[in-house]
């Protein structure tokens, strides 16, 4: 079975099941990103601090699978004290042409409310040549959106694989940009889990 693992050293992504065993899996995935994220940013956290934002995390990610369908999921974690951004894989066995099936995963031609989605080249060293877009969308109740996907076909392993990580907060995205882009970077196709 073939997945998507990362060699990023950041303390800012976590991988995150799309479907959870039990309770306890959750809660204690919940407890090592708490940890991780505070000691990051703290030298000693306090207890409370750890508590508070594990019991966040736990309830955050307790119906990932029914946000989008996605075959992987990573947290984006920049700061203990903002929102978490959710990131999603899917992978499909290639198929067509590719720059046709690239410009249809990263969305390259759908509606965009500011200005036409931005298409740009993504090369990347494992996964090669790829695409990445933005597009500005808005949701029924008027909120602006923007998602960045990214898109490559690796051709040794056979798959077309799509990155993408949708903000409520364009101001946030401009500001993490550059990080979202280091770790789709660091992005790699692996046959074992």
């Amino acid at each position: 079975m073939k997945y998507v693992d990362t060699d990023s050293e950041t303390l800012q992504w976590f991988p995150t099941p799309m479907h959870w065993s039990s309770e306890g899996e959750r809660e204690e995935w919940a407890e090592l990103c708490a940890l991780a994220v505070l000691h990051a940013h703290e030298e000693k956290p306090k207890r409370r601090r750890v508590k508070a934002l594990r019991t966040f995390l736990a309830a955050y990610v307790k119906d990932f699978s029914k946000l989008t369908p996605a075959d992987q999921a990573f947290l984006f974690i920049p700061v203990p004290d903002q929102m978490p951004i959710p990131a999603f894989l899917l992978m499909a066995e290639s198929e067509g042409d590719r720059d046709t099936t690239l410009r249809q995963i990263i969305q390259a031609d759908a509606e965009s409310l500011i200005r036409p989605v931005e298409v740009e080249p993504f090369p990347t060293e494992r996964l090669g040549e790829g695409l990445r877009s933005t597009r500005y969308w808005s949701t029924k109740e008027d909120q602006l959106m923007v998602t960045v996907r990214y898109g490559w076909r690796a051709e040794e392993s056979g798959v077309d694989l799509c990155f993408y990580i949708v903000w409520n907060d364009p101001g946030h995205m401009a500001a993490y940009a550059d990080a979202v882009d280091d770790f789709a970077r660091s992005l790699w196709i692996s046959d074992a889990q």
